[in-house]
């Protein structure tokens, strides 16, 4: 495993490399890519390795993530709500 940060690295015996952020597995690299991220993280000092994992995973912060259920345009992922008017919900009395 790597330094301690958000991002942490394991090597698998058949050359792969999984990637884990906050624990969670976040990348799985293999051939090419995985052989390609280690030599670019072994000359590095702790802590410098953080930001090429981020990289890897594409966790870079260039872009803001979207919010939960909006999609690019800010809208919700079913629609903005327009296409259908509000009802009012009204309970059938017994009577």
């Amino acid at each position: 495993m790597s330094a301690s940060g958000d991002y942490r690295f394991a090597t698998r015996t058949n050359g792969e490399v999984v990637i884990f952020h906050h624990g969670k597995l976040a990348k799985m690299l293999r051939e090419k890519p995985a052989q390609d991220f280690l030599d670019a993280i072994k000359d590095l000092p702790p802590g410098e390795d953080q930001a090429v994992m981020a990289a890897a995973v594409g966790h870079d912060d260039q872009m803001p993530r979207p919010t939960s259920g909006t999609g690019p345009t800010g809208k919700s992922l079913h629609g903005d709500g327009m296409s259908h008017a509000h009802k009012e919900f009204r309970r059938k009395s017994g009577g």
